[in-house]
């Protein structure tokens, strides 16, 4: 199995090498509708590998733990290029969604709101280290690198 995992997240590695490497903030966690509380991958654990692994950079890299709580203002100036916002469960289509889009519209003038360069992925593989990792990797990838 482990084998079957590090060949699916290599194949995902392959494609995208090369390619430019969006400036990514990884968001796991924020208040519902709100811009407070977020919580973002750091540079190490395996949120931040699997964004590597799928083509991105992450805004947090210097911060070295798997972690790190994130203001407005760090958004701000970190520029992300991609938000790419996880979580585990579905966000209805229709107005939950773009309630939870406008929230992001708020921060205009980040080239990843500016852009359109908004996106939730939902599921248990997006949040939970484990065999599927790399359906998550893979998903990340397409987002990354349409």
């Amino acid at each position: 199995m482990a084998s079957g995992i590090e060949t699916r997240i290599n194949a995902v590695k392959a494609r995208v090498a090369g390619r430019p490497r969006p400036r990514t903030l990884l968001v796991f966690s924020r208040d519902p509708r709100a811009l407070r509380n977020i919580y973002v991958s750091g540079g190490s654990g395996f949120l931040h590998d699997m964004l590597l692994a799928a083509g991105g950079e992450d805004v947090f890299a210097d911060v070295k733990r798997e972690s790190v709580q994130a203001t407005t203002e760090t958004i701000l100036a970190r520029a992300p290029e991609v938000i790419l916002e996880i979580r585990p469960d579905d966000i209805p289509a229709g107005k939950a969604l773009d309630e939870e889009m406008a929230v992001w519209a708020r921060l205009a003038s980040v080239p990843a709101v500016k852009n359109r360069r908004v996106y939730f992925i939902t599921g248990q593989q997006m949040t939970v280290p484990g065999p599927r990792v790399p359906d998550g990797v893979e998903r990340m990838a397409r987002v990354l690198h349409p």
